[in-house]
């Protein structure tokens, strides 16, 4: 397959990145029409998962249009099957990104899916895998600028959205300082620019982003679900807390909801975590008397095959102080051991032991 020709964009992350959102917008609304645009977003969301290195970046986009519209959504599908097995604790926020594809009851149309492989096309070739490397991801906020972009500017001063410019979000950030153990709130946090900028100002003085507690809430399910990759992407750690609702009118219940939905969705992980454990030493089990019973005489187990009782569960947590607090990732033998954090480096590989 001959490599397909990629349109680098500005050198500016901001204008690259509203090319690549207004390429976006072209692909899907002229070969889909408006509504649905949960698809395109969650596409572009999905591809940003993927960081390749520099050297294999065009050809693996290259490989990736070269797909067929039904391929290519497939692979869309175990991308976002490797996200919520690795992020439990997000999967719940993340997931209007995630049910257009896992849904069977109204499964996606040919329509969709072809609409959907355009514009992909359309990000790959405008480059979009230099945004979500790992030396760009942290400056950009490539989601929301793509979701901004998608939307009519009536439907934004409808839900009353108006996102802070980059630099604006960063001096604010600055004057207000987060510390190690600190937590960020923000009350309206659509796709998280707040977030990114206090995590920049973080890591620009050598501290680590996931040594702080994030907190947002915004009415917009969407949005709130792009900010769900974004704390992949950023790197904000364990100690987050999305909710979608009205800050103004009932934040103590909204965040109650969505701590105890967390809850709820990481205790169901570990439960599979364990059963799967169960069910594979059963196999090995299975598969060494079959051979004994084969051989007819008592033989040693493979040196490979170790059959362990899982440990027992830990007692859960206290419910957190939702009004000021968001809830924390619990430790030990708990999701962080369950499931691996970081998707970016090899989704495939870093997924393997705990699928």
């Amino acid at each position: 397959m001959s490599l397909v020709r990629i349109r680098p964009g500005p050198r500016h992350p901001d204008e690259h990145a509203v090319r690549i959102g207004e390429k976006v917008t072209e692909a899907w609304y002229g070969h889909h029409g408006s509504g649905d645009l949960e698809i395109p977003v969650s596409v572009v969301a999905a591809l940003s998962l993927i960081c390749p290195p520099h050297e294999v970046r065009n050809e693996l986009a290259t490989e990736l249009i070269g797909l067929s519209a039904d391929e290519f959504a497939r692979h869309i599908r175990q991308m976002w099957r490797w996200f919520i097995q690795a992020r439990p604790d997000l999967a719940n926020r993340v997931w209007p990104l995630v049910h257009p594809w896992m849904d069977t009851e109204r499964p996606m149309t040919d329509q969709k899916i072809k609409a959907a492989k355009y514009v992909g096309q359309a990000a790959l070739q405008y480059d979009q895998f230099s945004l979500t490397d790992t030396d760009t991801r942290n400056d950009i906020d490539l989601l929301g600028t793509v979701l901004t972009l998608m939307r009519p500017t009536s439907a934004l001063q409808g839900r009353g959205q108006f996102y802070t410019p980059g630099p604006v979000a960063e001096l604010m950030a600055r004057m207000l300082g987060v510390g190690d153990g600190e937590s960020v709130h923000d009350p309206a946090c659509g796709t998280g620019g707040q977030f990114r900028a206090a995590a920049s100002v973080m890591r620009a003085e050598g501290r680590d982003p996931a040594a702080a507690r994030w907190c947002g809430i915004d009415i917009d399910h969407v949005a709130v679900a792009c900010l769900a990759v974004n704390v992949v992407l950023w790197g904000l750690g364990w100690n987050v807390l999305l909710a979608v609702g009205n800050s103004l009118t009932d934040p103590v219940g909204t965040l109650e909801r969505a701590a105890g939905e967390r809850r709820e969705t990481l205790e169901l992980a570990r439960n599979l975590r364990r059963d799967r454990m169960w069910l594979d030493a059963f196999r090995a089990l299975e598969t060494t008397i079959g051979e004994e019973d084969q051989d007819d005489k008592p033989q040693p187990a493979p040196e490979d095959v170790t059959v362990e009782t899982p440990e027992p569960e830990p007692t859960p947590e206290p419910e957190p102080e939702p009004a000021s607090e968001p809830a924390t990732e619990p430790r030990g033998d708990d999701a962080r051991a369950d499931v691996p954090v970081d998707l970016l480096a090899d989704p495939s590989e870093a997924l393997a032991g705990g699928s």
